[in-house]
């Protein structure tokens, strides 16, 4: 089909002397460029940026995705001054990517407004007209941090025809379902935008013809996934099962933080934004899985990340890692360094492949170095150099303390919501397992607990996959183990219409407390999602572990300074002094920087060792 020629002018300015621009954040979609743009290129006149000579015109070709973007940017007879990084960046001259990539959190910064062009769409008049209605009735402020706090739910409901739970009309279900086409679009999952938004000073959102300002498009997504979930639940919900939901709550987040003025919004949380973009986003060129969260990188001085797409991924992924391990002198990266036994790589083992989603959960799940596990005492990773060490190399020092004598065949391949705590977990048949070990006399070493309180602590990491929805839970041994066995009367009491239930004056003293173990024990569901493709271990020593399921006999189980969580490494086969990193792990009794009688350690004595 022939597509109409669009013209425009490509002016060259000083981004810091710029007259106002907008800013497109978008998908290439296909990378097929067929698309005919006439271009009147105008570059600055020699000595004197304000007498530009004849301007230079050309024929270029775009993305059938840009080109339906710039048919609705164009405004008649109003000139636009729209930064676009397919017209404006030269993409087969790697040192201009390289320039302009390094400064791409300035131009979103520094425009005017980001104008996000999600696609076009062919949803019905009447449902675009409510869209719209809605928006324009709801109060524009800044993201909040939750929807809860928004006085929108009225309009929100009227519109996705939300009467109480478990209750929705048919038109609003066709409308959820226009908002989960939305949250489906590939924009979402794309790995520029989430820096393109966030630093923005203000957006819109072009859905075709629909037009909407981009914090109230975001304030009405997160409401009705609100609403969405409180209706049919997580397992049923078609916003949460979206692609874009993971990614629409992080940008709101970090927005919030932006927005907010929090001048420490992202200290720290470089390794942790990485991590939700290992699983949520995509991208075309590898090294942008890194590249395109620079605006959030807490890494200063000589350890800076500088784009440079000539290097090999390896290098790329290597030099971020190693970058973050020196500025915070800590191994917090190394929780994202977990591989697919299934996959071939080349990268070091203690290196992430940020091109992947992580095989399970993380020990520090919300936010990478967020954990209050300590096992290596807060003592900071020393910064070590060594001589003539390979680049890909990393030198770290800690202490052995245990091998890996026996590991447990009950494996959890996926997370699945629907079966009941004792179905997932299997607490007895690891209990059994557990103390048929081959060190049964020394499991466990806390004697102040039943070993079913220590297993159960063990599977579920301490609630260490909580994150901010958690409504403050925290891990109590006793009681996790009590609700866990109150688990049937729970349920049944669900069943039954008691729970979960709002609290309501007339609840009597016994329907209360019902009410708050359901509560407890849907956080422990939640949180037990940690186990995913984990085995349950045993040490030569008695200590009873969870790993990710690479782990094998006769790996060693060590302390390195630098790390919250005690380390699974394995000897290189014929290189004395080589080690593979394999997991972090969660060892009972050794998540806090315990003391144990005989095989105590000590800073100044550790032991020093080669991560290849």
């Amino acid at each position: 089909m022939q597509r109409p020629t669009i013209k425009c002018e490509l002016l060259q300015e000083y981004l810091f002397h710029a007259p106002k621009y907008e800013a497109l954040s978008y998908t290439w979609g296909s990378t097929i460029q067929d698309c005919p743009v006439e271009i009147h290129f105008i570059p600055f006149a020699s000595g004197n940026p304000d007498k530009r000579p004849v301007a230079n015109t050309e024929i270029v070709y775009v993305t059938k995705h840009l080109h339906a973007a710039l048919l609705e940017l164009q405004q008649p007879a109003v000139p636009r001054l729209v930064w676009i990084d397919q017209l404006c960046i030269d993409q087969a001259n790697l040192q201009e990517r390289n320039e302009q990539v390094s400064i791409m959190a300035d131009i979103y910064r520094r425009a005017e407004r980001t104008v996000v062009w999600l696609g076009e769409t062919m949803m019905l008049d009447d449902d675009r007209r409510a869209i719209v209605n809605a928006t324009e009735r709801m109060n524009f402020r800044p993201i909040e941090r939750e929807w809860s706090e928004l006085r929108d739910q009225d309009i929100i409901k009227d519109l996705i025809g939300f009467k109480a739970e478990g209750e929705s009309t048919e038109l609003g279900q066709r409308r959820r379902q226009v908002l989960a086409d939305a949250l489906n679009r590939p924009w979402f999952t794309r790995a520029w935008v989430f820096q393109e938004v966030v630093v923005a000073k203000s957006g819109i959102v072009l859905y075709g013809s629909l037009e909407m300002d981009m914090d109230i498009f975001i304030n009405l997504l997160d409401g009705v996934c609100d609403l969405d979930l409180k209706d049919v639940g997580a397992a049923n919900s078609m916003m949460r099962s979206s692609k874009g939901y993971r990614p629409m709550f992080a940008i709101r987040e970090a927005r919030f933080e932006s927005r907010n003025g929090l001048s420490s919004a992202f200290k720290g949380k470089f390794l942790s934004t990485l991590w939700q973009a290992m699983g949520n986003v995509d991208a075309t060129n590898p090294r942008d899985k890194v590249y395109a969260f620079l605006a959030f990188s807490d890494l200063e001085g000589e350890s800076q990340i500088s784009p440079s797409y000539e290097l090999p991924i390896r290098s790329v992924y290597a030099d971020a890692t190693l970058k973050s391990i020196r500025s915070l002198r800590s191994l917090d990266a190394l929780e994202l360094a977990l591989k697919d036994r299934d996959l071939s790589t080349d990268l070091p083992s203690w290196v992430p492949d940020f091109s992947r989603p992580l095989p399970s959960l993380p020990f520090m799940t919300h936010n990478v170095g967020g954990s209050n596990f300590r096992a290596s005492r807060k003592i900071p990773y020393p910064n070590l150099t060594r001589p003539g060490l390979d680049k890909h190399a990393l030198a770290v020092q800690g202490h052995i303390i245990s091998t890996v004598s026996s590991i447990c065949p009950i494996s959890y391949p996926t997370f699945d919501p629907s079966q009941t705590l004792d179905e997932f977990l299997k607490l007895d048949e690891i209990a059994s397992w557990a103390m048929m070990s081959p060190h049964p006399k020394k499991f466990p070493h806390d004697h102040h607990h039943h070993p079913t309180i220590i297993i159960l602590r063990t599977l579920l990491a301490e609630g260490a996959a909580a994150d901010d929805t958690s409504n403050n839970e925290t891990y109590d041994s006793t009681k996790a183990l009590q609700v866990y066995h109150d688990g049937p009367t729970l349920l049944e009491a669900c069943r039954a219409g008691h729970v979960p239930a709002p609290n309501r004056a007339s609840d009597t003293p016994s329907v209360r407390a019902l009410k708050l173990q359901y509560r407890y024990y849907s956080w422990m569901k939640r949180v037990s999602e940690i186990v995913v493709r984990k085995r349950v271990f045993v040490t030569e020593d008695g200590d009873l572990g969870l790993a990710y399921e690479a782990i094998r006999e006769g790996d060693k189980v060590g302390v390195l300074l630098g790390s919250r969580t005690p380390t699974v490494l394995r000897a290189v086969e014929d290189d004395d002094g080589q080690w593979r990193f394999v997991a972090q792990c969660y060892l009972n009794g050794w998540m806090r920087g315990e003391v144990h009688e005989g095989r105590e350690w000590t800073e100044e004595r550790a032991e020093s060792f080669v991560l290849s």
